[in-house]
Formats: C-alpha cells, sequence, structure tokens
C-alpha cells in the first residue's frame, strides 16, 4: 500500500486549508461567474459582429468571445453538479454512468476550445504587433480575408491535435464502492475488466483513484476541478464488506473517468500528455505572448516619442505672415484626422495589451504547474496541483468573462455601438446622448442622413481646401 510516508512533501498544510475552505464557495461563484460571462460574451458577440464594428482585430475578438461562451455554457451543469449539488445526490447517482459520460466529454471539451482561445490571442498579439509597426504592409498581412481563415484554421487544427490524445489516455471504469452509514466511500474496487488484467499482469498493485463527486483522473490536465479526495483500491483479492460485517454499510456501483488501458501499460504517454499539456498549450503561447506585449508596448512608446519630436519640430517652424502679422495655421481636417487615428490605434491597442496581460496572469501558472507535473509525478498532482486547481479553473473563467469590461473601459467605438443597440430611448431625457452617439443614431435610422452629412462634409473641405490655397498665395506673395 502506498502512504504519504513514501512520498516527497511539495506543499504545505497552508495549502490544504485553502481548499478545504474554498471547495464549499467554488460552486455558487463559479456558476455566478458564468452566468454573467455567458451574457456578457453574447453581448461581445452582437456588437463585434455589426457591420461598423467589423474589421481583423474584431474577427479575432469575436472568434475569442465564441470559445469563451462554450467554455461558460459547458461549464454552468459541471459546477451545480459536481459542487452544488453533490452533497444532496447519492453516490450512484452523483458517478452514474450517464455522468462518466458527460466528463468524458468535459475532459475534452473545454481543454479545445481554451486551447483555440490561447493561440486567437496569440494570433490577436501578432496582427496588433504588425498593424502598430508595418503599418504600411497591415491590409495586405492581416486584410479580412486571411483573418478569417486563420481564425477558421486555428478551430480545425487545435480540433485534430488536442482531442485525440485526450479521448485516447482516458476511459469510463466500473467500481464497487463500498459506503458507510454516512455514505463516505470506505474502499474502492475496480470491476471493468481491463483494469483487472492490469492488476494481474502487475501481480495486484497498489492503486490510487479519486473517490469525490469529480470522477477525475490523477495525471489529468487542467479541468481537473475537484474537491478530491482520495481512497486506496484494496488489492484483488479483498473480501467484500457488507452489511453483516458492519452495520449501516451498503456497496454501491458507480463509474468514474480513468486511465485507459493504453495509459496504463505507457508511462510515457502519461508523462507525455502532461508535457503536450504544458508545453505546447501554455508555455510557448504564453512566451510568445510576453515577447509580443514587450514590443507592443515598446512600438507605443516609440510611437508617442515620435509624435513628440513631431509637435516639437512644427512648433519651432517658420509661421507666415500675413499682411505683416504672424498667423497661426489652422489645423487642416487631412490632420486632424490622422492624429485622431494615431491615438485611436493607441488606445486599441492599450486596450489588447490589457487583454493580453490578463491572459498571461491566469495562463503562465498553469503552465509551470502541468510542467512540474510531468517532471514531479503524482505526488505533486496531488498535494499541489489538485489543491489549487478550483482557484485556477475561477481564474481562468474570470479571464474568460472579464472581456466586456476591458472592451466598454477602453474603446470608445465598443461603447458608442453598444449605446446605440441597447440603450433605451427614455434615458435621452436625464442623460443626453454625446453629439458622436446622437450621428450615429440618426445615421442608423436614415440611410439618406448619412448621405447629405457626407456631401455636407466634401463641401466643407473643398471650402477649407479653397481657403488654404488663397493663404498659400498669400503667403507666397509676401
Amino acid at each position: 500500500m502506498v502512504t504519504n510516508m513514501s512520498q516527497p512533501h511539495y506543499c504545505g498544510t497552508a495549502i490544504d486549508d485553502f481548499h478545504t475552505n474554498y471547495k464549499y464557495f467554488h460552486g455558487y461563484f463559479s456558476l455566478i461567474v458564468c452566468l454573467l460571462g455567458t451574457i456578457a460574451n453574447t453581448l461581445n458577440i452582437i456588437v463585434l459582429t455589426r457591420r461598423e464594428m467589423r474589421s481583423p482585430t474584431n474577427a479575432i475578438l469575436t472568434g475569442l468571445a465564441v470559445a469563451d461562451l462554450a467554455v461558460m455554457l459547458e461549464y454552468i451543469p459541471y459546477t451545480i453538479h459536481d459542487y452544488i449539488l453533490s452533497a444532496s445526490l447519492p453516490r450512484e447517482k452523483q458517478l452514474s454512468y450517464q455522468w462518466a459520460c458527460f466528463i468524458k466529454f468535459h475532459s475534452v471539451f473545454p481543454q479545445v476550445l481554451h486551447t483555440i482561445s490561447i493561440w486567437l490571442t496569440v494570433t490577436l498579439a501578432v496582427w496588433r504587433y504588425i498593424a502598430v509597426s508595418y503599418p504600411q504592409r497591415n491590409r495586405i498581412w492581416c486584410g479580412m480575408r486571411t483573418t478569417l481563415i486563420t481564425i477558421a484554421t486555428a478551430y480545425v487544427v487545435c480540433v485534430l491535435v488536442v482531442s485525440p490524445w485526450l479521448y485516447l489516455v482516458t476511459a469510463i471504469a466500473k467500481f464497487l464502492e463500498t459506503l458507510d452509514a454516512s455514505g463516505k466511500t470506505i474502499h474502492s474496487v475496480p470491476l471493468s475488466q481491463y483494469i483487472l488484467d492490469y492488476n494481474r499482469e502487475e501481480d495486484t498493485i497498489t492503486m490510487q483513484v479519486m473517490s469525490s463527486t469529480t470522477p477525475e483522473i490523477s495525471w489529468m490536465q487542467h479541468r481537473a476541478y475537484s474537491n478530491a479526495s482520495f481512497t486506496t483500491v484494496l488489492p484483488l483479492t479483498t473480501t467484500t464488506i457488507t452489511g453483516e460485517d458492519l452495520p449501516g454499510v451498503r456497496n454501491v456501483t458507480v463509474f468514474k473517468l480513468y486511465h485507459s488501458a493504453l495509459a496504463l501499460h505507457d508511462r510515457q504517454l502519461r508523462n507525455a500528455t502532461f508535457l503536450i499539456y504544458s508545453v505546447l498549450i501554455k508555455l510557448i503561447p504564453c512566451f510568445a505572448l510576453t515577447v509580443l506585449s514587450v514590443r507592443l508596448i515598446g512600438a507605443l512608446l516609440e510611437a508617442k516619442r515620435r509624435r513628440k519630436v513631431l509637435a516639437c519640430h512644427a512648433a519651432s517652424d517658420m509661421q507666415p505672415i500675413v499682411n505683416g502679422k504672424v498667423v497661426t495655421p489652422t489645423p487642416t481636417p487631412k490632420s486632424c484626422k490622422l492624429l485622431e487615428k494615431e491615438k485611436q490605434t493607441d488606445r486599441t491597442t492599450r486596450m489588447l495589451l490589457a487583454v493580453l496581460l490578463l491572459f498571461l496572469i491566469t495562463e503562465f501558472p498553469q503552465g509551470i504547474m502541468g510542467l512540474l507535473n510531468a517532471l514531479l509525478g503524482d505526488a505533486f498532482f496531488l498535494q499541489c496541483y489538485l489543491k489549487l486547481s478550483d482557484l485556477m479553473d475561477i481564474l481562468a473563467l474570470i479571464n474568460s468573462s472579464i472581456n466586456f469590461i476591458l472592451y466598454c473601459s477602453m474603446s470608445r467605438q465598443f461603447r458608442t455601438t453598444f449605446t446605440l443597440l441597447f440603450r433605451p430611448r427614455w434615458l435621452d431625457k436625464w442623460l443626453p446622448l454625446s453629439q458622436h452617439d446622437i450621428d450615429g443614431r440618426h445615421g442608423g435610422q436614415r440611410e439618406g442622413g448619412g448621405r447629405q452629412r457626407l456631401l455636407h462634409t466634401d463641401a466643407v473641405s473643398k471650402s477649407m481646401a479653397i481657403d488654404l490655397v488663397g493663404l498659400t498665395t498669400q503667403v507666397t506673395n509676401v
């Protein structure tokens, strides 16, 4: 029998205390985050797919919102069953065959979507870096068609790469559990034939399995969201305890997600699973995001420095003299438009940097812990990773649901579009719209209004051009 004395200790009692105290709140907390995140990501999709919002960057953000929305919807039944209702369900319903099938799906589906989100975030960083550093080539390299192909490729490739090895290394196994009078598991014996055959091959070895409401395997990557307690599987020669031996004791048949026959016979495959998870899905994207974020920050500072230098040169240039008086030239509409466009580019880049940095805060620790799982084995997984899995879970869920707040707080175009779509008209009496929002609302009501404004703008531009020509002529004559 494997005991704690034979295993190294990696984490202290503080981790155990945190896990014990937090697991009672995790179900309700995660349910609230998922419900709010479902609403937020739905709003993101609605706003970002509007015609006036269509752009390569917003297309990537829409792909992110779709993946995050699917994760939220899938997690809701999981947290309700495994955290909120687990105490009121009998053991055989907690670990029924139908629920084991869902857990099998749960072990693959969120990981695939999460991998899609990670690589779409990397794509977003690359696209933004090209837009800031190589604006002349941005339309060629990062056009809408190229962006849509990249998004579709991310979805297809992640499904084909991640799904098979997650599916092959797990299987639904049948167990016979003995429960005491209070419903707690005394011990568990495997009934699936492939596990019995493996035990015979290993000459009746001792295994550890989860006896909690979450039938996850002891080496699975992130998404092993369980308040796991562990029980030792007795050798096959052990006699089953019945009610005649102890009062109130009963036997129940349960189904859990466990090592597949392939994974049981190939330890290297299990280690490779953690390495793929930690390195390919987590650490490489996080390293790429770190480098790109640093380059983006550098590009922002360089753009700010260039604008400052240009402003100083413009102020020091000789001002025109008309009729013996120094005349301060009025900024042209073109120069104002370019300046506003640069400021909008900086605001968008800052918003996307916030998305990238928040992503790094939640993903990088998971990659490090996944790598430690592969290097240190099951002892680290049981003592540290599982005890912190709920915390990593809620951070990942918050990261998937908070983008709406970032968009509203840092993107004026997103706020304007959202306001025009969802703001009630009766609020206009107490909270008047800005002139920009009023123009947008009227433009959405009357297509002809936009045409009239366009003609008016062209007329103003022509008159200003005539005035500028006259001013230039006066300066030349002087």
